[in-house]
């Protein structure tokens, strides 16, 4: 959340229905402004949070023509691009000439794959030359379009996103359906590909930051984790998924042949991209968990939910659990015996083992797990997935748990039973913790 100074702006708002404007709009409305939708068809689509609707097409300029009125204090083109430069310039003109003299700002959503292949420069920034890859081949030049209305008293900005997660949706989604209908994770290109991430929401508050206090002429990259292996995403997307296979690196050859020429090397693409100075000047805070945490146990994840209404809350709760559970996963599969310990309440808490073993308080517990924990996944491990939480008040919660026993690379172990966790967790000082917990053996 950013501070508006008390100056409530009307946002003018393409691409306002897809998956990133749907973020932009949550934030902008949020923060006090109102936005008016740019949408292709008239129908009305309630629950948006949108002031007004409008009907425009960008990939029909003419259709954008009187659509920036003198009341439109501010303009974000989150429109995807049309494919034809000459289609995509003039879009430019037409939101940027009613914007001329105002002083007003004119935010352009382009993306890092303008800067192509960054191979052995570590998060390279925006002063960085671009080398685009054939997808966004002539969007550098749309972006200069842009920088370029500055000159014409338009506060003109362009902020280039990262790979986009959160929410259930982009990329990362597409390699969830790729992990359940191949029976494996796969991503593309080489071993060590890497990409540059950020939360769909955290990405939707750089765009209330640059239309807020963004200077004229300038270009931000919207980074929140500025490399992180593609291998570990693509695992994360085979849990996900509820796939547990090691990954498979596909060559963007082989990949051109289900996403296309140009996606398949978008997607192979190896980045290693900064978000720094939007932080440093724009006050920038991305805060949520990274993309493989999210993978894990966040939006991507279904979970079926009792006892508690349906709401961004509810969500919230819901991922703070599935977060302590990742925690129980990780301790377990690291043999972290202090970590391990941080997920029960230090008031009486009860254990019940998978042998049928009872510990009964968190002296108890914590002798057993210093005993057992070291050198107990020498040869396998497991794996948590949350698939019920029952709140049976605000701050309790019983919570069914998938346990799948795996090699210590991720690889299903297909002639050992599951376990099926069961935890009473009790929020205390904002803060999830189990306070029963019995691991049964699935026969």
């Amino acid at each position: 959340m950013f501070d508006t100074g008390g100056n409530v702006m009307k946002v003018l708002l393409t691409g306002a229905t897809g998956y990133i404007g749907t973020a932009v709009t949550d934030h902008l409305t949020a923060a006090g402004h109102q936005v008016v939708a740019v949408t292709r068809g008239a129908e009305p689509q309630p629950g948006r949070g949108w002031h007004a609707q409008l009907v425009g097409d960008t990939a029909d300029p003419a259709s954008l023509a009187g659509l920036v009125t003198p009341d439109i204090e501010a303009v974000v083109h989150l429109a995807p691009p049309s494919g034809d430069a000459e289609v995509d310039t003039a879009a430019i003109e037409a939101l940027a000439t009613p914007l001329r003299g105002t002083g007003r700002p004119l935010v352009y959503t382009s993306g890092v794959w303008v800067l192509g292949a960054t191979g052995a420069a570590q998060e390279v920034g925006e002063e960085a030359a671009t080398n685009p890859v054939g997808l966004v081949g002539y969007r550098p030049r749309i972006e200069q379009r842009v920088l370029a209305e500055a000159a014409e008293g338009v506060r003109a900005v362009v902020v280039r996103p990262a790979i986009v997660y959160g929410r259930g949706g982009g990329i990362p989604a597409i390699l969830v359906d790729r992990a359940r209908t191949q029976g494996a994770p796969e991503y593309y290109g080489e071993e060590g590909v890497r990409w540059p991430t950020v939360h769909v929401d955290d990405l939707a508050e750089l765009f209330v930051a640059a239309v807020e206090r963004a200077e004229a002429g300038s270009l931000w990259h919207g980074v929140g984790e500025s490399t992180v292996p593609v291998r570990d995403i693509a695992r994360a997307a085979g849990r996900a998924a509820g796939v547990l296979a090691a990954p498979r690196v596909v060559p963007v050859e082989q990949a051109a042949e289900t996403f296309g020429p140009l996606f398949a090397e978008a997607l192979g693409l190896d980045q290693s991209v900064s978000g720094a100075a939007a932080r440093t000047a724009l006050g920038w805070r991305p805060s949520r968990p990274g993309i493989v945490a999210d993978l894990l146990a966040g939006s991507y994840r279904p979970v079926e939910v009792f006892g508690a209404p349906e709401g961004p809350e509810t969500d919230a709760e819901v991922a703070a659990i599935a977060r302590l559970v990742a925690e129980v996963e990780h301790a377990q599969q690291n043999e972290l015996v202090d970590g391990f310990l941080e997920v029960f309440r230090r008031a009486d808490p009860v254990w019940t083992t998978g042998h049928g073993k009872r510990l009964s308080g968190f002296d108890e517990i914590a002798e057993f797990t210093r005993k057992v924990l070291p050198g107990a996944t020498a040869e396998s491990t497991a794996v948590y997935d949350v698939e019920r939480v029952l709140f049976l008040r605000p701050d309790v919660a019983a919570v069914n748990v998938r346990q799948q026993p795996v090699l210590p690379d991720g690889t299903r172990i297909t002639d050992r039973p599951e376990g099926r966790p069961f935890y009473i967790l009790v929020k205390e000082d904002g803060a999830w913790r189990v306070g029963a917990a019995q691991n049964t053996v699935v026969a």
